[in-house]
């Protein structure tokens, strides 16, 4: 049998690595997801909003994001 991983992680799995390569990683260096050249940046938006419930990503009062130490 073959795992295949779920569309849901591969999309988190791309948010994080599209922050990663746009070095936000603190508020100053923030980004907006298409910003970032992610693929339809808000098509998921209820997993955006777990990974800033989970403290993966934050969000500035602008909208921007950035990854969380």
């Amino acid at each position: 049998m073959t795992f295949l991983p779920s569309v849901f992680y591969m999309r988190k799995i791309k948010i994080i690595s599209s922050l990663m390569s746009a070095d936000a990683f603190s508020a100053d260096n923030a980004k907006r997801l298409d910003e970032t050249g992610l693929i339809n940046p808000y098509a998921f938006s209820f997993l955006t909003v777990q990974m800033i419930r989970r403290n993966v990503i934050s969000i500035t009062g602008d909208g921007k994001c950035y990854l969380c130490k």
